[in-house]
């Protein structure tokens, strides 16, 4: 019997998405159905893309149905602020502007937060205040002065 030979082309031909899905059902295939017709082997293909919640337990094909699911509904990793900041130190609030107060006020939702001040120079950075000070739990924000994207992508808080 011939061997069967999947390729990218055939499996995008059927439906699945240009990513790495592609890449472990061929090689699934290939490795536990390889002496089953091609017809057969896009016949399996298409029902798990029809509906992969189906063959989340199968040993053999729930690979790639775990794949499929995680590409086709990826998981959210937003990480919710509290709904009640901490308390938090000020000195000298008299000369902080405005934006390195509200950037305060959403650092110290953060749940790593475990406490934080403004000093008297404090204005406005890009993640934290210049000039503020946050300690954390068990993490470490790399760059949290100065560096807009440390909110926007290390913790993706809403």
């Amino acid at each position: 019997m011939k061997k069967l030979s999947l390729n990218g082309k055939d499996l995008r031909k059927i439906g699945y998405p240009e990513s790495r899905v592609i890449g472990v059902a061929i090689q699934v295939m290939h490795q536990y159905y390889k002496h089953s017709s091609e017809a057969d082997a896009i016949e399996i293909l298409k029902n798990i893309l029809a509906a992969p919640d189906k063959y989340l337990q199968d040993a053999v094909l729930g690979k790639i149905a775990a794949t499929l699911l995680d590409e086709l509904y990826p998981k959210n990793d937003t990480i919710a602020l509290t709904q009640k900041r901490k308390e938090y130190k000020v000195y000298g609030a008299d000369n902080i502007e405005m934006g390195a107060i509200n950037q305060m006020e959403v650092a110290m939702k953060l749940p790593v937060t475990v406490a934080g001040a403004l000093m008297p120079d404090a204005h406005q950075g890009y993640g934290l205040p210049i000039g503020g000070v946050l300690a954390t739990d068990n993490a470490v924000i790399p760059y949290g002065v100065g560096v807009e994207y440390w909110m926007q992508n290390v913790f993706k808080c809403i």
